[in-house]
C-alpha cells in the first residue's frame, strides 16, 4: 500500500514536469527504456535495486548509461529516486505515470489475451472497435495464453470482456448442470 502511494506521488511529480514541457509521450518512452534496460540486464538491475550498493555508485552508473538516452530532468528524477532510496519503486512509478499520461492524451490501455498471436490487421481492427466503444484512442497490450483455447479477453480499466472459448464452455456446462433433465421413454 505504501509503495503504491509513493509510486503515485513520484509519478504525479514527474507527470507535472513532463506536462510543463509538453513531453508526456517522450518521457513515457524514456522511462520504458530505463525499466526495460534494468529488466533485460539482470546484473545492472541487481546493482541499481540492491540496498547495500552505495548511492553514489548507483548514480554514477545511471549517469554513464542513460545520460545520452533520456532528458536531463528525467535523469535527475532517477538520481533523486536513488538519493531518497526509492529506486525499487521505479516499475510502479512507470505504471502510474503511464496511467496519468494516457489519461491526459485521451488514451485507454487495453490488456488483450488471445490463444494465438494477433496479426497486425487484427490488432488494428480490435483497437479501432474498442476505441469506438469508449470514444477514445485504445492502445493494446497483447499477451498469448493458449489455455483460453480461442476467442479474446479484454481488460480496460475496471471493465472485463471475456469472449474466450473456455468461459463459453464453462457457461454452457453450468447451464446444463442447472437444467432439469426430462425422462424420455421409448416405446414400441
Amino acid at each position: 500500500m505504501l509503495s503504491n502511494q509513493l509510486a503515485v506521488k513520484y509519478a504525479q511529480a514527474l507527470f507535472e514536469l513532463a506536462a510543463e514541457r509538453d513531453m508526456l509521450g517522450q518521457v513515457q518512452q524514456e522511462l520504458e527504456i530505463v525499466a526495460e534496460t534494468l529488466r533485460q540486464h539482470k546484473d545492472l538491475g541487481t546493482l541499481i535495486y540492491h540496498p547495500r550498493v552505495l548511492p553514489q555508485a548507483k548514480k554514477d552508473t545511471l549517469r554513464q548509461i542513460f545520460a545520452n538516452e533520456v532528458q536531463l530532468f528525467v535523469l535527475n528524477f532517477l538520481l533523486l529516486l536513488v538519493d531518497k532510496r526509492r529506486e525499487t519503486a521505479l516499475p510502479g512509478i512507470l505504471q502510474e505515470y503511464t496511467k496519468l499520461a494516457n489519461t491526459a492524451r485521451g488514451i485507454v490501455e487495453a490488456q488483450v489475451v488471445t490463444a494465438v498471436p494477433l496479426t497486425e490487421a487484427q490488432a488494428e481492427a480490435l483497437a479501432a472497435k474498442l476505441g469506438q466503444a469508449v470514444s477514445r484512442k485504445v492502445v493494446l497490450k497483447t499477451r498469448v495464453d493458449q489455455s483460453i483455447l480461442g476467442g479474446v479477453v479484454v481488460q480496460m480499466g475496471d471493465k472485463l470482456i471475456d469472449g474466450s472459448v473456455v468461459r463459453q464452455l464453462s457457461s454452457m456446462r453450468s447451464a446444463l448442470l442447472k437444467s432439469e433433465a426430462t425422462r424420455i421413454e421409448v416405446t414400441d
